[in-house]
């Protein structure tokens, strides 16, 4: 103990000297400056208060740019490394938003809570500002956090609907408006006083002479603006987002401001009578083509949401009652509903948020295609399992299943038919492919001048003819080891599509637009593998990792990629057969027969030819 005392003086005592001369000069040095400061001029520092400079963005982290996914699988390429299902959220990202959407359920769940109180919620949250960017008070929400939030607002279908439609709108601003114009109008915009309603969908003409696009804009004698026409409109308050066309055919987006004059709403459809309207732009045709495709996936997301709150109804109509002495739950018809219904709302969540990834992974992603797909591959499925999950309840539950029903119903045909989405996914896969394959395609349709072609040609393709493609893929190397059957279902509906592509567009040719049947089958078809790499990545990434209940995932990945290589084989096949073999041609014509006549087709079951 006496050594350490020891120590301790001899280390500290000699700096004690130091420091009181430290100490004295430094108040020597100060004297100095106050005196040099009164002979000299003062130069004043400038202070900055960073905290008010609003410089910092978020900070986006993307891949280098890709090929189009989907669209390189009309020719069968492949890109493996989208069976990585993406993780866009970090950490401190996943928790900030999961406190945010813990707010807004408190609200949305409250049965009691009117529509103001959720509207007050959403602004409380600056829910409407999600996609302004954090300079301008926003979120900077990417596609990701959209979808989540409107997992939650989507319960209510009519704010779901609106919420959808203001972001879209404040998309295509920032990217149509000159940036001061742009910054004079979001502050009102993010408040949520006002939102925006998307106008594109047009009614169907009535007569033959009347131009399908009847919505059209010019310049007045004043440099302002005009717009004439109507389109489909559910929102008839706030700012309104139209499409027209103005000189030369070219459409242009415009912004109509609330209370404009010569707006008239009529139903669910809204009059322009001269109403000055401010252009957009810099929204070209492309972008308007992009940015407007998220609306096809936020529809894609509303709809599940509708088809689970059917489900919902379903589950508590089913558990507390019996049917001859027994749980109505134990019958096997009813289970099956339930459970084909499960696996679909599960594969139609893997495709919305696998293309949410595409959309926030990757530089400049060209995926409209796969937005167009998610809108209708859940479009077509919630409706028929909608009906089968409102038979149970049966008459009992009637109001409830009709508000189901028409909710589903518009949100279907929310915008556009699923029709014209397929004609959609099909002509820009074919175009896609028929720019990769032209030569081939040329060669395949003058086969006289191409003879040797043909003939290498019919010996390369014995393989696709006799429905057992060569699978080289080698899927199954980039999923859990559990999922090589499913992987090579996957890759049998990849390999047959270059085939099959090959086969409409010799058969057709430049015609190929107008066979309407064949293009349906193709986008169902190429819908249903977007569909199956998504709940495969997912499944797989939720298996690795030990996500909770990750084996139920696996067993409904391997359950609705078994189903839907049945549906993808059945629709290929049909296409290669031709409308002869799948009968397409008497059901077209069956249907001629009965649009042109004014009289029953066929006889009644009792109609005698003698007495």
């Amino acid at each position: 103990m006496t050594t350490m005392n020891i120590a301790c003086k001899l280390t500290v005592l000699p700096y004690q000297s130091i420091r009181k001369t430290f100490i004295r000069k430094l108040r020597i040095s100060a004297f100095n400056y106050d005196s040099a400061g009164s002979t000299q001029p003062k130069v004043q520092e400038e202070k900055f208060d960073f905290e008010d400079l609003k410089t910092i963005e978020r900070v986006e982290r993307r891949n280098a740019k890709i090929e189009p996914f989907m669209k390189n699988v009309f020719v069968s390429k492949y890109n493996r490394d989208m069976l990585a299902y993406p993780e866009i959220l970090n950490k401190e990202e996943n928790t900030q938003l999961e406190n945010r959407l813990s707010v807004l359920e408190k609200v949305f769940s409250d049965p009691k809570s009117s529509v103001d109180d959720r509207k007050t919620a959403m602004r409380n949250a600056n829910i409407y500002a999600a996609t302004v960017g954090l300079t301008n008070g926003g979120l900077a929400a990417n596609h990701t956090e959209l979808l989540r939030y409107l997992e939650l607002i989507g319960t209510d279908l009519q704010l779901g609907q609106q919420i959808s439609d203001h972001w879209v709108g404040l998309n295509v601003l920032k990217k149509g408006l000159n940036p001061d114009d742009y910054m004079n109008i979001v502050d009102d915009l993010k408040s949520g006083d006002d939102t925006i309603t998307l106008c594109i969908k047009e009614r169907i003409s009535e007569r033959l002479a009347q131009p399908d696009f009847r919505s059209t804009a010019e310049l007045d004698d004043n440099g302002i603006w005009r717009l004439n026409g109507e389109k489909v409109c559910i929102n008839p308050s706030g700012y309104l987002l139209p499409l027209c066309i103005v000189e030369n055919n070219r459409i242009m987006a415009f912004l109509v401001h609330p209370e404009a004059e010569g707006v008239i709403f009529k139903d669910n459809y809204v009059l322009f009578n001269n109403v000055p309207a401010t252009p957009l732009q810099k929204a070209t045709d492309e972008l308007l083509s992009k940015v407007l495709g998220a609306n096809r996936l936020h529809t894609a997301t509303l709809c599940r949401i509708s088809l689970s709150q059917a489900m919902k109804s379903c589950l508590d109509y089913v558990r507390p009652r019996f049917l001859n002495g027994k749980p109505l739950s134990e019958l096997t018809t009813i289970r099956s509903v339930i459970g084909d219904t499960l696996i679909h709302t599960y594969a139609s969540e893997s495709v919305e948020y696998f293309i949410a990834g595409l959309l926030d992974g990757y530089l400049e992603p060209d995926a409209e295609v796969e937005m167009a797909m998610s809108r209708n591959f859940m479009a077509n499925h919630a409706q028929s399992l909608l009906l089968k999950l409102l038979a149970i309840p049966g008459v009992e539950k009637q109001k409830e299943c009709l508000h189901l029903l028409e909710n589903m119903r518009s949100l279907s045909f929310r915008g556009e038919s699923v029709d014209e989405v397929n004609f959609f996914i099909a002509l820009q896969g074919l175009h896609y492919a028929g720019n990769f394959m032209s030569t081939e395609i040329k060669k395949m349709r003058n086969p006289f001048l191409n003879p040797s072609f043909v003939f290498k040609k019919v010996l390369a393709n014995k393989s696709q003819e006799s429905d057992n493609p060569k699978l080289d893929l080698h899927l199954a190397e980039h999923l859990h080891p559990t999922l090589k059957p499913a992987s090579d279902n996957l890759e049998y509906c990849v390999k047959r599509m270059r085939f099959v592509c090959e086969t409409m567009l010799a058969r057709h040719g430049l015609d190929v637009a107008t066979a309407y049947t064949e293009l349906t089958r193709l986008a169902e078809a190429a819908t249903e593998i977007l569909a199956m790499t998504s709940v495969l990545g997912r499944a797989s990434r939720s298996y690795c990792i030990g996500v909770r209940n990750a084996e139920n995932e696996m067993k409904i990945a391997a359950s609705f990629v078994e189903a839907s290589k049945d549906r993808t084989k059945r629709l290929l096949n049909d296409i290669v057969d031709g409308e002869y073999l799948n009968l397409d041609h008497f059901r077209v014509q069956f249907g001629k027969k009965l649009l042109d006549s004014t009289d029953h087709i066929v006889e009644r079951p009792t109609a005698r030819v003698f007495w």
